[in-house]
This record gives structure tokens, C-alpha cells and sequence, in this order.
């Protein structure tokens, strides 16, 4: 066997891989801790993260049943006064019809006879000059009021100005809902039924006091729209009260509109 000295040792490369060996495994025993170190700081950090959450469920878990031990409370409160009231209410009738069952027990218990108060009904209420006077019309045969104005005209001083307008069928209908007058805001387009009620048939005409809802000087009497349809959805009908007759038209054609409203 051949000696070596030292010095042939670390003149070798037996030395350098010795070296070499010693630096990897300092490089790797460094990592190791240091990767040990982060995973024990994680682990204490979700320890402490866990138990605040705990004490923190555990104090929205007080404070929750506090509230419902509140509102239980003061529901049952609520519920003994409410039947604390109807018993009190209970009592009180039940003493009522004691008394008059007393009362009804006694033959010389006089009972006074009132005699009954007849109230006028809508269609004697009405008023005509007053309603006149405010640009309205109530027919007592149909319970309907009119309005004295169509669509386009207004009624001011107890007279109607300005000229009546024609529209379409959907322009009419919408001109309903912003029509106002004698404080009455839910006017509406006639059913073609309605309409006819105010024209004699074969006649020139209407069905109505004269000069009441057709002022000759402001509108002419021409063709007024009805809201009822035709079954094609398409056409509506009207009434033509220049000739006393009804017609229907294309709902893009247009027309007079007189507004009524259910009076009674």
C-alpha cells in the first residue's frame, strides 16, 4: 500500500470534491431552516387567526341570542297586551248585552220609533247649471258625465276657446291621462256604445241638451273616436256626429276625442 501525506491529500482532487461536498451540505442545511422557520411562523400566525375567529364567533354568538331573547320579549309583551285588550273588550260587551237583555225583559220599556232619513241619490244630487258652469255634462239616463270640451279646446270662464284637435287613436288614449277638468282627473275615451248614446240615428245630431257638449263656433261635429276596437286590432270605431253614423278607422287616421267619465 502506497503512503500519502497530508499535504498529497489536499494536493489532490479528492480535496476540492471534499470541499465541494462540505459547502452543499451547509447550502442545504441553511434552506432547511430557513424554510422551517417560515412554516412555524405560518403555523403560529393561523393559530392566532384561529383563535380570534373563536372568540370573535363566540361574541357575535352572545350578542345574537341577546337580540332574540330581546325580541321574544318583547313580542310576548306585545301579544298578552293585545289579549289583555280583547278580554277587557270581551267583558265590557258581554255586560252590554246583559243590560239589554234587561232592558228587553221590561214590558213597560217604551221604544222610540225614529223615523228613517231618505238621502237624495247621485242622479238627484246633481246639479246641472253648477256643473255646466265648470265645462262638465251628466246624462241621469246613463249615469255618464261628459266632458263639454274635446281633446285640443279648454274650458275657461264657463266657456269653451281654442279649436278641438285631431289624433290618432293611441294619441287620443294618451291624452286621457293628462286631461283634467272640474277637478276630475280620471276622464277616458268612450266605449262606442256610450258614444251612441248621445246620437240620434239617422239624424244629424246629438243626443244631448243643444249647444251642451258640441260648440258649432269652436270644433266641427265630425268623426270622434271610441276606445272599443275592431277584431283586428287594427281599426277602431267611431261616430260621425255630422251624419249620425259609425264608422270604423285605421288607429293611425285621426279624429276628434270627447273624454267621459262613470259619474254614478
Amino acid at each position: 500500500m502506497e503512503n500519502y501525506s497530508l499535504v498529497d491529500f489536499f494536493s489532490s482532487d479528492t480535496e476540492f470534491s471534499a470541499i465541494d461536498h462540505f459547502l452543499q451540505s451547509i447550502a442545504k442545511t441553511n434552506t432547511f431552516d430557513q424554510r422551517l422557520s417560515t412554516l412555524q411562523e405560518k403555523l403560529q400566525r393561523a393559530e392566532l387567526f384561529q383563535k380570534q375567529s373563536i372568540h370573535q364567533i363566540g361574541q357575535d354568538k352572545q350578542q345574537y341570542q341577546q337580540e332574540i331573547r330581546k325580541l321574544t320579549q318583547q313580542h310576548c309583551e306585545q301579544l298578552n297586551k293585545k289579549i289583555a285588550d280583547l278580554e277587557t273588550l270581551e267583558i265590557r260587551y258581554r255586560q252590554e248585552i246583559d243590560e239589554l237583555k234587561q232592558k228587553l225583559k221590561q214590558p213597560n220599556d217604551k221604544i222610540n220609533i225614529v223615523n228613517p232619513v231618505f238621502l237624495p241619490s247621485k242622479k238627484q244630487s246633481i246639479n246641472s247649471a253648477i256643473e255646466l258652469d265648470r265645462g262638465v255634462w251628466t246624462d241621469a239616463k246613463t249615469g255618464l258625465m261628459w266632458a263639454r270640451i274635446s281633446i285640443g279646446q279648454e274650458w275657461k270662464d264657463g266657456k269653451c276657446i281654442r279649436k278641438a284637435r285631431r289624433l290618432n287613436w293611441e294619441g287620443a288614449k294618451k291624452a286621457c291621462q293628462d286631461f283634467k277638468l272640474s277637478n276630475y282627473d280620471d276622464w277616458r275615451l268612450p266605449t262606442i256604445n256610450e258614444l251612441r248614446t248621445l246620437m240620434i240615428k239617422s239624424k244629424t245630431g246629438f243626443n244631448s241638451p243643444e249647444r251642451v257638449l258640441f260648440s258649432i263656433g269652436h270644433n266641427e261635429w265630425g268623426e270622434y273616436w271610441s276606445e272599443t276596437l275592431l277584431g283586428n286590432n287594427i281599426s277602431a270605431w267611431s261616430v260621425d256626429f255630422n251624419t249620425g253614423v259609425s264608422y270604423t278607422y285605421n288607429k293611425e287616421e285621426h279624429n276628434y276625442a270627447r273624454l267621459v267619465r262613470t259619474a254614478f
